[in-house]
């Protein structure tokens, strides 16, 4: 009797059967070599589970014979359910090798995430990453409310409180972010990419690096409680290098007091941020704790 659901199979192969299930539906096409090294299994094995998982889900996958690759059809349909966590952080981190399941006897608990993006959505715009496309999206701004877009995605930015995609924005001709959860819908094709001016390498706020340098907020009772937090020696500073299209979500995140005098109350804001003009003349630091115009504009 055919299999007629993947919970039918073994762990092993249901495994496999998920793995391409997730490439064809966050990449966009998955071939047999991919299960093959993996798992460390035969071609003809790889073969077995496609004629299974096609067995399963027949109209999720069309096979282009010219290049030996499954591509995601049109009408494709998860044969998996996923959970939202557990596929960011394989979009993140990817998928351990090698490593054993073991019980957990300690109790851990996480603060929830409250804001978690629309996993077609989220399909959609890693499809286009992953395929180096075009996106032309219907998205919800705070300033100017719902507007088409055509975007150029090239990256995923996961700022610890919310989702974005890194992106060249062709109504502004720039490149920006745009949050995940905004996104309403995902239309037909874009114009095709233009390298020269769309690609990742021509985003400079992503290429370039900036030194950042934090330091235990001054007005702290007892700074030696937030040296300990970041394993500092007595009076030393925390060097770091960031993104400069990144660099304002580590400071809203680790809650960095960016204000010219380190104002912002210390048991809230356990860091400072050293030179806090300098480093606004190189990235835009809006949404960092404490800023404000003065920051730029004080000699």
């Amino acid at each position: 009797m055919p299999m007629t659901a993947p919970q039918a199979a073994s762990p092993n192969q249901r495994e496999r059967l998920w793995q391409i299930d997730f490439l064809a539906r966050f990449r966009g096409q998955v071939t047999r070599h991919d299960l093959v090294q993996r798992f460390a299994i035969a071609l003809s094995n790889a073969t077995r589970d496609f004629t299974l998982y096609r067995q399963l889900a027949p109209h999720n996958l069309d096979y282009d014979h010219s290049n030996k690759v499954y591509r995601r059809t049109a009408g494709f349909t998860p044969l998996f359910t996923y959970d939202r966590e557990h596929t960011l952080q394989t979009l993140s981190l990817g998928q351990g090798v090698g490593l054993e399941p073991c019980s957990q006897t300690i109790q851990v608990d996480t603060a929830n995430a409250l804001n978690q993006p629309d996993l077609d959505m989220l399909a959609a715009v890693s499809r286009a990453i992953y395929a180096g496309q075009a996106l032309c999206i219907s998205y919800v701004s705070i300033s100017s409310g719902e507007t088409r877009r055509e975007i150029v995605p090239h990256s995923l930015v996961n700022t610890g409180l919310r989702w974005h995609v890194r992106a060249y924005c062709r109504r502004h001709a720039q490149f920006r972010d745009f949050v995940l959860t905004r996104i309403t819908a995902v239309h037909a094709d874009a114009e095709p990419v233009n390298p020269a001016v769309e690609a990742i390498t021509q985003d400079q706020d992503w290429q370039r690096s900036i030194a950042l340098e934090l330091m235990p907020h001054p007005k702290a009772a007892f700074a030696r409680a937030i040296e300990l937090d970041y394993s500092l020696q007595p009076g030393q500073t925390l060097q770091l290098q960031a993104r400069a299209a990144t660099a304002a979500y580590l400071l809203r995140r680790w809650g960095v007091d960016c204000s010219l005098d380190a104002h912002l109350n210390p048991d809230e804001y356990q860091l400072a941020l050293c030179d806090p003009q300098g480093v606004a003349k190189q990235l835009n630091l809006a949404i960092a704790p404490g800023f404000t115009l003065e920051t730029t504009q004080h000699e």
